[in-house]
């Protein structure tokens, strides 16, 4: 059976996106290796990857879908604590029932997180 190990995030300043994705998702940096434009973070079931395109990471531009959906649980809490950091946080009451909490990281990157129960 397969598993998702990674998922990884383009962005253009790695320090600058560690430090919004720990204060708003509350992960964690497991390490960052500047030389290859690389931060892997923890506090998610996958670990989470930033990298600089053209450095070792990957080429795809930041900004835009990132095609993937993560989930948690207390989606009010984490539109709180975002809406410290960015202001284009929102909750959306899908058509299918479900809802989802979506905002923007500094480089446009579409984060889009679906309620679990």
């Amino acid at each position: 059976m397969l598993n998702v190990t990674l998922l990884k995030i383009p962005v253009t300043d790695l320090q600058q996106s560690v430090k919004f994705y720990e204060s708003v998702l509350g992960l964690s940096a497991r390490y960052i290796v500047e030389e290859y434009g690389w931060a892997q973070l923890d506090g998610a079931t996958v670990a989470i990857a930033l990298y600089v395109p053209g450095r070792g990471g990957g080429q795809r531009s930041p900004g835009g879908s990132v095609d993937f959906h993560l989930g948690h649980s207390q989606l009010d809490e984490l539109k709180r604590r975002a809406s410290n950091v960015t202001k284009t946080v929102a909750i959306h009451n899908n058509n299918d029932g479900s809802r989802s909490l979506e905002f923007l990281d500094p480089d446009g990157n579409e984060i889009k997180i679906m309620e679990t129960l």
